[in-house]
């Protein structure tokens, strides 16, 4: 591991990983237990990965950009009884201070820093329970196994041909599957994991112009912020692979990537699978831009009659699948005459924005709860930047006199930044179905009528 001050091997890390997690058994991890850490990636919150479950207890990692609204839902699904972050990052979090332990300066325990490490058996207890939108119905905390974890590693490395020598920026949130799965992937490679923070594109650019790196895992809105930062510089021969996933990939921007040069993966995936499902490599994606590929080693697919995309294999969570093990992921695709899997769009309502999900309820439901709001419809509409952008329609109390900045100054204050809308308008009544429910069908063609006046 590389923190662009100091390089750790893997023994280093697993010492350290041992200390982190003997001084946490006191605070109260360990068997039973459920730990959050809210951190970008760094020394410490990676550690933070491998210690807390060395504790036996099960990991939560959060985003520590989630909203207010968004990080109590979360909390409240998750149930912690301890809150870990750094002070670095305590700043970004939206929770009371006093609620928080910093990794930077854990107490040592009464008896020294001596002892075997509380390392449980292996188990069916999670590794991890992750915050998620959820395929179906809502917001919701899906366990990860440790074996799901591995059997997701291993099949990355076989599908990309990883090596020990490789050098990954950890570019994603820990919170997000891909991002601790980018952890465990590395460290099943035995290759140096880059940490530097929460995302930034110059960083990356940096990392691939002068610290030789070869690989890292992005989603599209980071690809195009790439692509502006580096200002059409050429690649070098080391960059060996950029892996999208996280939202719907525009594919005039896969095509501009292909042909400036980058080695550009597709990969398909959800929470609930551990990250990837369907996996197309460099050439395959420069000979056939927008597919995903072919389902990764351990994994099955199969399109039902209206074109769900079902899932069944080692890495899908517990309790999620039917009796017969297939999950339905709630997406719509395809399999061409190879096998090769398209995406084709999602059954729900879920925004898929940047790489994050939203959910439209939750919005709206925020949205609702402001001064001099009736009444509010949140829907996603295609954004080549994006993948989607959330938009909303506002119905505002009519007794009442809103600043519709100061509207989305409150807005701001309790929704994390994907979910804040990027563009809103208002009207005095939201249309409706037949039944009485919101008609987001007439509301997304409002706004893409308002996209091309």
């Amino acid at each position: 591991m590389d923190d662009g001050r100091r390089v750790w091997t893997y023994a280093e890390l697993d010492a350290a990983v041992g200390r982190m997690a003997r001084r946490l058994a006191p605070l109260g991890a360990g068997p039973g237990s459920t730990v959050a850490l809210v951190a970008h990636p760094s020394p410490l919150s990676v550690q933070a990965v491998w210690a807390v479950p060395r504790t036996g207890s099960v990991l939560a990692p959060l985003n520590p950009r989630l909203g207010a609204a968004t990080m109590e839902r979360a909390l409240e699904a998750i149930g912690p009884d301890l809150i870990l972050s750094t002070e670095h990052d305590v700043s970004d979090v939206a929770l009371e201070a006093d609620w928080i332990t910093t990794l930077d300066d854990l107490p040592r325990p009464a008896g020294g820093e001596g002892g075997a490490d509380a390392t449980p058996e292996p188990e069916s207890r999670p590794f991890a329970l992750l915050w998620t939108s959820g395929t179906s119905g809502g917001p919701s905390a899906v366990p990860i196994l440790a074996s799901a974890l591995e059997a997701s590693a291993r099949a990355c490395v076989g599908r990309l041909g990883l090596t020990g020598e490789d050098r990954w920026y950890a570019s994603l949130s820990l919170g997000h599957v891909g991002g601790l799965a980018l952890v465990h992937r590395a460290a099943y490679a035995g290759c140096l994991l880059l940490v530097r923070g929460q995302f930034s594109a110059e960083v990356l650019a940096e990392l691939i112009e002068r610290n030789g790196l070869t690989h890292t895992s992005l989603v599209p809105t980071m690809l195009a912020r790439l692509l502006d930062s580096r200002n059409g510089e050429s690649v070098p021969s080391t960059l060996r692979c950029l892996l999208i996933g996280g939202a719907a990939t525009d594919g005039a921007l896969v095509t501009r990537v292909v042909e400036k040069g980058y080695p550009v993966a597709l990969t398909y995936g959800l929470t609930e699978a551990c990250s990837q499902v369907a996996t197309a490599p460099p050439d395959l994606v420069a000979e056939k831009p927008g597919t995903s590929g072919l389902p990764i080693d351990g994994l099955e697919l199969r399109i039902q009659k209206d074109g769900e995309i079902y899932v069944r294999g080692d890495t899908v969570s517990p309790g999620v699948a039917d009796e017969e093990g297939w999950l339905a992921t709630g997406d719509l695709g395809r399999l061409d005459g190879d096998g090769h899997l398209w995406i084709t769009g999602r059954i729900s309502d879920r925004i898929v924005t940047g790489g994050a999900t939203v959910h439209p309820r939750s919005v709206e439901v925020v949205l609702e709860a402001l001064p001099g709001v009736s009444g509010a419809a949140v829907v996603g509409i295609p954004d080549d930047v994006w993948g989607e952008a959330v938009v909303a329609l506002i119905v505002l109390d009519p007794a009442g006199e809103v600043d519709p900045k100061a509207l989305m100054a409150q807005a701001r204050e309790r929704l994390s930044a994907s979910e804040l809308p990027r563009r809103i308008e208002f009207t005095d009544s939201l249309p409706l179905t037949a039944n009485g429910k919101t008609d987001r069908d007439s509301v997304r063609a409002l706004f893409l009528g308002l996209s091309h006046a």
